[in-house]
């Protein structure tokens, strides 16, 4: 059978049809309307980067939802702008970010390259506008200030895309492990896409795998400690790298607190998964013991009790990340001040990982406060 026939299929038994089609559509970019899904007569959801995963997840999803709510699109790539306001049915801009400003929406999502994230969010706060950032939020110290400062000064809103801690498994397992305020241990195993040298995550400028990837994991340990109602302030950082010549690719990252938690990311990438990228997590508090596979199931162990979930289509948390802005229930929100946390930990790692350093002590809580006294 045909390699991509297989894959179709293997896609649709761990996303469901409707999103394995949706994907596809977005690596083809065929121009046809979707018209199947209920249409709204509200326009207000732009989108800033319209590649594949603004075409099959956040569109997606806003589709699923709202049906004809979007109002128009933008990326410096024409091509994508047009195939993705084409299929969804909405606006396309072809020359500059401003007209889409000039549009008025209430919500726009930054899907863009990750150096154009807080560039773009900045403008759009200026603007008043509720923004959604597409992970990472910055990819440099000095980004991280200047969008601080403007999150300060603005009515807007803002909403990271750090999906992970929506998960169907991770909103599970927060019963077992909130408030236990006792050490974690930690450790992912991620199989990732292999990418080129010449992939523009590879680009220095836009923050190396350690923003385009591990910044994920580091962002749900911040939220998993911020559940137990602990973070440190404290972390001791050491970077195995398998390589020096590709420092941000199958390396391990050991991260231990004054807590006495103990965190190990170990990404690796020697051929390109068939299922796309797969992660298996495991974490242990006090009496708890859980292994999430995949985001498709999880197995949890309280003492001699036991309970097993399965999550079909696989939940990654996309959708209720995505669904962010319009979520009544502020309980439900992210807590913005673990996404700062998450942010600044990814940033003096990747600075780690640009010099080539496999040690060094980071002062998590003591380093944004003073990001925050500097923006006074």
């Amino acid at each position: 059978m045909n390699k991509n026939i297989i894959k179709i299929l293997r896609f649709a038994k761990i996303y469901g049809p409707s999103r394995t089609f949706i994907k596809a559509a977005g690596r083809l970019r065929f121009g046809n309307k979707l018209a199947f899904i209920s249409s709204s007569n509200d326009k207000d959801i732009s989108i800033v980067g319209c590649g594949q995963f603004a075409f099959s997840t956040i569109g997606y999803f806003l589709k699923k939802q709202f049906g004809d709510r979007f109002l128009s699109c933008y990326d410096i790539n024409y091509k994508q702008s047009k195939s993705l306001g084409e299929f969804y049915g909405f606006k396309y801009i072809e020359k500059d970010f401003d007209i889409l400003l000039e549009h008025k929406p209430k919500y726009i999502y930054v899907a863009s390259n990750h150096h154009s994230h807080t560039d773009y969010a900045i403008q759009i706060l200026k603007r008043n506008i509720d923004v959604y950032i597409e992970k990472p939020i910055s990819v440099t110290f000095e980004q991280f200030k200047n969008l601080q400062d403007t999150i300060k000064n603005s009515s807007a809103s803002i909403y990271a895309g750090y999906n992970r801690p929506f998960s169907g498994a991770i909103q599970d397992l927060t019963a077992f492990i909130k408030g236990k305020k006792t050490p974690m241990s930690i450790n992912y195993f991620i199989s990732g896409h292999k990418i080129g040298a010449d992939h523009w995550y590879r680009d220095p400028k836009e923050g190396t795998r350690i923003c385009g990837n591990v910044g994920h994991w580091l962002d749900l340990t911040i939220h998993l400690f911020a559940l137990r109602g602990q973070i440190p302030e404290k972390m001791d950082i050491a970077i195995s790298y398998s390589s020096p010549d590709e420092p941000d690719d199958n390396f391990a990252i050991t991260l231990t607190t004054e807590l006495n938690d103990i965190v190990t990311i170990m990404l690796t990438s020697r051929s390109e998964p068939f299922e796309g990228i797969n992660e298996t997590i495991n974490i242990q508090c006090d009496d708890v013991i859980a292994k999430i596979d995949d985001f498709r199931s999880m197995v949890i162990w309280k003492n001699e009790k036991l309970y097993k979930k399965k999550y079909w289509p696989k939940d990654v948390g996309h959708k209720k990340a995505i669904m962010q802005p319009f979520e009544k229930d502020e309980s439900k929100k992210r807590n913005w001040y673990e996404v700062e946390l998450s942010t600044i930990l990814m940033l003096h790692i990747t600075d780690m990982v640009l010099e080539r350093q496999t040690k060094d002590i980071f002062m998590l809580i003591e380093k944004l406060k003073q990001i925050k006294e500097s923006n006074k």
